[in-house]
């Protein structure tokens, strides 16, 4: 089978759009460099089975460097997805360092770059390793394989219904970072109510010094009692977002 130049360039972007914002993938902790050999490399052997269907042909070079931009941003798309599960966790682990006072205590995340918070480094870390036990990465790119079935090189449709489902899983990761939180912000909230009492039977002790201490101890006595359980939610949250992937590329290929 002869090496198609063309099929190649518009694999590379879809790759290349995976790349900026699918999981472990877009870490900058992957130097530019191994990323660019690694889609030059992907491409390169998807071409040869990888079957590109076309909505429309490309005549003009205007119509092939449109088709190289929808082709970023389906691939985006793909990884956005996936990312999204993400931002979920991390949101969770910021709800308890509020709880738990370590609103102030941020690391910089080696996968992003930014600064996250404590419990949500942790949370994304356990969340990361998970996604690569399951193969993740791996369906991720067994969906951008399957996508040319179902969203052909220029035949992107970004109807009404993609908008509302994307709009539906961002509620719902904000849904999830509430109910996975919500037994370490509830052991907190039963900590406060007791030092609360403590302070109104016994006025001596400063409440302020003790409370402080408790409330780490407690929300990390929390989080190492649910650890077995957020494992277990974890891969449940793997498996209801990559539905939501299967189902943004029907909508997207409409």
């Amino acid at each position: 089978m002869p090496f198609a130049l063309e099929s190649f360039l518009l694999l590379i972007s879809r790759i290349s759009g995976l790349f900026l914002s699918a999981p472990i993938l877009s870490s900058r902790m992957m130097p530019v460099r191994v990323k660019v050999l690694v889609i030059v490399a992907l491409a390169a052997m998807m071409a040869y089975f990888v079957p590109i269907t076309y909505a429309q042909e490309i005549t003009t070079p205007g119509y092939f460097m449109a088709a190289l931009a929808v082709e970023i941003m389906i691939g985006y798309t793909i990884g956005f997805v996936a990312y999204m599960v993400f931002g979920a966790i991390q949101l969770a682990g910021q709800i308890m360092d509020m709880q738990m006072g370590f609103g102030i205590v941020n690391v910089v995340d080696p996968q992003s770059g930014t600064q996250i918070p404590l419990m949500g480094n942790l949370t994304q870390t356990v969340a990361l390793l998970l996604y690569l036990a399951i193969d993740g990465h791996h369906y991720l790119f067994q969906a951008l394989v399957q996508s040319y079935k179902v969203v052909p090189v220029l035949g992107l449709n970004l109807n009404g219904k993609v908008t509302d489902l994307i709009i539906q899983i961002s509620v719902y990761m904000f849904v999830i970072a509430v109910k996975i939180s919500a037994p370490i912000v509830i052991a907190i909230l039963t900590s406060d109510i007791a030092m609360g009492f403590v302070a109104r039977t016994v006025p001596q002790m400063n409440v302020f010094i003790v409370g402080l201490p408790l409330k780490i101890l407690v929300g990390l006595g929390s989080l190492l009692i649910m650890m077995p359980i957020y494992i277990w939610v974890f891969n449940q949250l793997f498996a209801r977002f990559f539905e939501y992937l299967d189902q943004v590329l029907k909508l997207m290929g409409m």
